[in-house]
């Protein structure tokens, strides 16, 4: 039985099924970083969820916790809530809702407020009176705070407003900065760590920093012009020591970027552009968010596309010439098909990853350890393989094997006898053949092989596992037992 090398990898389905078609749902490539490593990557199940909160209010639209207080927030529906430790909610006011997300920043010890954008309006919270006060009745598209400054991006007019230093409540009208230098209108905000703001356009955009002048302290970086803009206003974030977002040139393409220094990148796959211009297409794409957040040395950006109802997951810190992308979705089994991973919105709190739903009244609290997703649905798993082909001869598979972690069944329920379901095509992938299912072993039963038979003859084969049950899956590799049919060869 001979490896098989390519089966362990991330998403990329090519313009055509001939060329590649792998998918990867709900899992994340990790690369063995020693040489003397059984496997060179695996396949490892990304984390559920288990509720932390219950609130008072549907529709996760952000969250948010101060480091310097230790409080975390979360926009609900149109209610400001506040969470602690325990998970016990608390109500602090009501924000104004539109189709965007909230936003949240802090001023930090020298001001005590937060800053909150949410439905248009620009909001302060004072953390130490727990006083909620609407600043801006309109405009306020997405906010931060720099140098002790509240700043209020205005997508409609594409001015950035200042607030007074250290003073939320103190929005002068006649202190604000708008572009200069390109023609294309900014259409998003983010401040980095380095002190610097991003501002890109439609096409291209700039980096603000602190000059100093009076009565703007902000001016434009000479050096920090870029020629990529934006296509989702809330996809940028920052990612690491770089900030990345979706984004679109002046040349029309869409392609995801991550920029280091003043210069953006291309990170993501003709696979993932390919399919981003097909949401482009059908539904739309400006709707995307951009959350990040890390685990076990990984560092992910998830890019949900809300109307597409489709989230792919980049991984920062892959290495080797693993594929960094895969999908992430919420398995509907009452229709049978993936949306959008739920849990969207991000905060690390408490010691914990928090996770909004802003389809529900719930925060979850989100790690590899809980086996089920929002709702207690299950975690449907999927890797698609690339094709198996040998020329254009036809090849019988007597056996396909997969080397896995067996024998962690659960002790009762679901998952007492895990089962792994294969379907095979026998065409590119372009049709399916019946589903083939093999324990995975009980609880304790490492012994147990998860192998598949007599699979058929074709000249390019594909193979698809599913699992659904509520246990670690981790793959490290796959085998194969094909020969070439003979006398057959093609012409």
């Amino acid at each position: 039985m001979r490896p098989f090398p390519t089966f362990i990898g991330g998403s990329y389905v090519s313009q055509s099924p001939i060329a590649d078609q792998e998918d990867t749902v709900n899992y994340y490539v990790e690369a063995m970083e020693v040489p003397g490593a059984s496997a060179k990557t695996a396949l490892y199940p990304t984390p559920g969820v288990q509720t932390f909160a219950t609130t008072m209010a549907a529709g996760n639209r952000g969250l948010f916790t101060d480091d310097a207080s230790g409080r975390t927030f979360a926009a609900m529906g149109a209610s400001l809530i506040e969470i602690d430790a325990g998970g016990v909610v608390t109500a602090r006011g009501t924000l104004a809702v539109d189709s965007h997300p909230a936003t949240f920043s802090t001023n930090g010890p020298g001001g005590g407020q937060l800053l909150i954008t949410s439905g248009d309006k620009a909001y302060s919270y004072d953390l130490a009176t727990d006083t909620l006060i609407e600043e801006l009745a309109s405009g306020a598209t997405m906010g931060a705070v720099l140098y002790g400054y509240g700043l209020v991006f205005d997508i409609a007019t594409g001015r950035v407003q200042l607030s007074d230093l250290f003073d939320l409540t103190t929005w002068d009208p006649t202190q604000y900065f708008e572009r200069t230098i390109g023609t294309d209108p900014w259409m998003a905000m983010h401040v980095t760590p380095y002190g610097y703001i991003i501002l890109p356009g439609t096409q291209t955009g700039e980096s603000w920093y602190n000059s100093g002048a009076f009565p703007i302290p902000f001016a434009p970086d000479p050096s920090g012009q870029f020629a990529r803009g934006i296509a989702a206003t809330f996809s940028i974030q920052q990612l690491g020591d770089t900030a990345i977002w979706l984004s679109r040139g002046v040349e029309g393409d869409f392609t995801v970027v991550r920029q280091s220094g003043f210069t953006p990148q291309r990170v993501s796959t003709h696979a993932v552009e390919l399919a981003i211009a097909g949401y482009n297409d059908t539904a739309r794409i400006s709707d995307a968010i951009g959350q990040v957040y890390g685990e076990h040395g990984h560092l992910f950006y998830l890019l949900t596309f809300f109307t597409a109802k489709v989230t792919w997951a980049f991984d920062a810190v892959v290495v080797g010439k693993a594929n960094p992308w895969a999908k992430r979705g919420t398995w509907l089994s009452e229709v049978g098909r993936y949306t959008y991973s739920r849990p969207v919105f991000h905060t690390f709190a408490f010691g914990q990853h928090l996770m909004g739903d802003p389809e529900g009244a719930v925060i979850y609290r989100m790690d590899q350890i809980y086996p089920l997703d929002v709702e207690a649905r299950p975690i449907r798993r999927l890797r698609r393989s690339p094709a198996v082909i040998a020329g254009m001869d036809r090849l019988i598979c007597d056996t396909f094997q997969l080397l896995m972690e067996v024998g962690v069944g659960t002790g009762s329920g679901q998952g007492l006898n895990p089962l792994v379901v294969l379907r095979v095509s026998r065409d590119g992938g372009r049709t399916w053949g019946n589903e083939h299912a093999c324990p995975a072993g009980k609880q304790g039963q490492y012994w147990a092989r998860v192998e598949f038979r007599q699979l058929g003859m074709a000249r390019n084969m594909v193979f698809e596992i599913v699992c659904t049950d509520p246990v670690a899956w981790r793959i490290s590799d796959a085998y194969l037992d094909v020969r070439k049919c003979a006398g057959t060869q093609a012409a």
